[in-house]
């Protein structure tokens, strides 16, 4: 099957269209739930006999807004500053929703892509936010929550989608009860609070990843005084329902998959696109007539990696071309096990498809119905024919959750200070006018890059994008002026 989950952990990467959510604006923050007593002292560990990265936990309510909440733990590492004292601390988040800012920080040091004068600066923190990994996780797997990555085509599949999408929904539910509704991100930023004064830290500084730009913009929203250099990197959009994430990310989606196949001529010369994309979406009409299910996954997943990452697609288009063009499966086949030659596990992660939903569906208090679901259909088939139905579950994500406790109004503040919002101009995740219009609606300086694919900084995909975000770190300086659009060494 087409599978979005994979793809957009916004995606996150996160809202709905006004014909189903009208989000309230507020000039006014989101009023912060101080803690009730002093902070906790974090207890640092080494994380393990291989690892240079200190482990610690920390205990934080399950409710900020109930006096007699449970408590709940989150898991944190770090890695210190080369110089002692640091300069401060500087919280990370690898986004999803669902993503573990504990395995981010681990590949960042691993990969070493951070520049040394960061290293040099600051104690460096991931964290899982709640739900996820180390921090009293949920996982529902059990109920098929991870197998709602459909590809539906009409009412009757709709009204399926939507029968599968309740009954996972509400076997979570019984399972963890009202925490799945403390698993917004109004509760995470809390959190990031409280991380916060554990650390000892007079103000917060941030690096947030697609949908860890909400994140981000919540926290400046909600803290403003605690707020310190706050990046977002692939920002989403300020409103938070979920609809507008798989209509805003369709157009792009699409551009990258024709940009993919307009390269065809690396394999015949004769190629035309028009013609290769007739027949990928004859070819996929041929399979889902057949129930050729094998041969349909495999050549939905390899084109929605190829469409939301361009630099995949680079490595895609010679088998994808050649199997359309001579309708040859063992070509796709045979390049899937070279990639699987390449190393990685590719291992699903069943605990974070848990958590993404929760959040989302937290976040968002728009829950449709079949109804509402084929007329969004009808508008995803305007923005692409062919992956609108690969897309829409992203839409019914929130189908028989129960209703959310504190749904997202739309993201503003005018008392944050500037923070440094970053979007690039082939991200099919977190389209690129999402991060002007948050960089609007927070107050922070808009930086467009043309990078190729989702995120960039400290990635090595654009040394334009790192140098400033360096010089806004450790120097408090944000752009004069100009972008990245150039420069994507």
């Amino acid at each position: 099957m087409f599978s979005h989950k994979k793809h957009l952990v916004m995606t996150c990467t996160l809202a709905c269209s006004q014909a189903f959510l009208t989000a309230c604006s507020s000039d006014d923050p989101v009023d912060p739930v101080p803690l009730d007593s002093d902070p906790e002292v974090l207890i640092w560990r080494s994380c393990s006999t291989e690892s240079t990265l200190q482990c610690a936990e920390l205990k934080v309510p399950a409710a900020y807004n109930e006096e007699s909440a449970a408590d709940i733990t989150l898991g944190l590492n770090r890695r210190l500053a080369t110089s002692q004292p640091a300069r401060g601390s500087l919280l990370f988040n690898p986004g999803g929703p669902g993503g573990s800012g504990i395995q981010l920080l681990e590949d960042l040091v691993d990969r070493n892509t951070i520049p040394d004068s960061v290293l040099d600066a600051y104690d460096l923190i991931g964290f899982d936010p709640r739900g996820i990994g180390a921090s009293t996780p949920v996982d529902c797997s059990e109920f098929g929550i991870d197998d709602l990555d459909l590809y539906v085509t009409d009412r009757a599949e709709i009204d399926g989608l939507i029968n599968m999408a309740t009954r996972a929904a509400t076997d979570c539910h019984a399972k963890y009860g009202d925490y799945l509704q403390q698993l917004g991100s109004l509760n995470v930023v809390r959190d990031m609070d409280s991380i916060r004064q554990a650390l000892g830290e007079d103000t917060l500084d941030f690096i947030g990843y697609s949908y860890g730009t909400r994140l981000a913009s919540l926290y400046l929203q909600t803290y403003p005084e605690s707020s310190g250099a706050m990046v977002l990197d692939a920002s989403i959009s300020p409103d938070s329902s979920l609809s507008l994430l798989v209509e805003g990310a369709l157009p792009v989606l699409q551009s990258n998959l024709e940009d993919m196949l307009s390269q065809c001529t690396r394999v015949t010369p004769e190629c035309s696109l028009d013609d290769l994309l007739l027949r990928l979406g004859n070819k996929v009409s041929e399979l889902l007539a057949a129930e050729n299910t094998d041969e349909f996954e495999l050549l939905g997943t390899l084109v929605l990696e190829g469409a939301t990452d361009p630099e995949f697609g680079d490595f895609l288009v010679a088998p994808l071309v050649s199997y359309l063009l001579n309708e040859n499966v063992s070509v796709l086949e045979d390049f899937v096990t070279f990639l699987d030659s390449l190393g990685g596990d590719g291992a699903d992660n069943d605990e974070g498809i848990t958590a993404q939903i929760a959040v989302l569906c937290a976040d968002d208090d728009n829950r449709p119905t079949a109804d509402d679901l084929e007329t969004l259909l009808n508008t995803f088939n305007t923005r692409s024919d062919l992956l609108a139905e690969a897309y829409l579950p992203l839409a019914a994500s929130c189908v028989g959750w129960p209703e959310a406790i504190e749904p997202l109004p739309l993201i503003t503040t005018r008392t944050a200070p500037a923070s440094l919002v970053i979007g690039g101009t082939t991200d099919a995740q977190t389209p690129l006018i999402w991060s002007d219009e948050m960089a609007e609606s927070i107050g922070g300086y808009f930086l467009a890059s043309s990078h190729r694919g989702h995120t960039a900084v400290f990635s090595e995909r654009s040394a334009c994008v790192d140098d400033r975000v360096v010089d806004f770190l450790l120097n408090d300086q944000l752009p004069v002026s100009g972008n990245c659009l150039a420069n994507t060494d």
